[in-house]
């Protein structure tokens, strides 16, 4: 019972988020721009699950993965504000795959054989966030606020998910905290797939 209501549950994730340009509204101020693009980045499922994926990873890493990893997620953030208007609908598909890859990363690998490669891997995902998040819009389209929101959503979802890792691993320290984050980490990369196989088959599969 309890497998089939994660199921259900990953199912209601997935169904509704089609794939598609986000719509940012005009005529806000500069604090109601920097909500929605916060609100954009913490309640689209195809952009917060990668950066959980990767929250997870980096809590599973080190005690202070995160900070070791911070300065080139944020270099890969400015990266992908820049590039958001060169980006295609291939966007949101590849950042997808990205968080996938994550997900069974951190369920299958322990981090510390891949260690080198971790920082990179953030700076990648960040980037590539940032510009699924902004497809479809020029760079004049969007307010700078909103930006800045979505900067924020982005990498408080990231800090909160590591610093959650950190903080049970802390509390508990035994295996089987690892084990049960490696075993979210599962949940999350099983999310994923569905979610992919959606976005790919288009919005006409029920």
């Amino acid at each position: 019972m309890r497998r089939a209501g994660a199921l259900c549950l990953a199912g209601a994730l997935v169904v509704p988020g089609a794939a598609r340009a986000h719509a940012f509204a005009t005529g806000r101020d500069a604090y109601g721009n920097f909500l929605e693009g916060a609100g954009v980045a913490l309640g689209s499922p195809g952009l917060l699950l990668p950066v959980l994926a990767l929250a997870v990873m980096l809590g599973l890493w080190r005690r202070e993965g995160l900070l070791k990893a911070w300065p080139h997620a944020l270099a890969g953030s400015l990266i992908g504000l820049a590039l958001a208007p060169l980006a295609g609908p291939w966007v949101a598909t590849a950042l997808l795959g990205i968080g996938l890859v994550l997900a069974a990363l951190a369920a299958l690998v322990p981090p510390g054989r891949i260690a080198p490669a971790l920082p990179w891997l953030a700076a990648l995902t960040a980037a590539i966030v940032l510009a699924a998040a902004l497809e479809g819009h020029g760079f004049a389209e969007i307010p700078n606020a909103t930006r800045v929101g979505l900067l924020f959503g982005v990498h408080f979802a990231l800090s909160a998910g590591a610093g959650l890792v950190r903080y049970t691993r802390d509390r508990i320290a035994h295996p089987v905290t690892d084990i049960g984050w490696r075993v979210a980490a599962s949940w999350l990369a099983a999310i994923l797939v569905l979610y992919l196989a959606f976005t790919v088959a288009g919005p006409g599969v029920a």
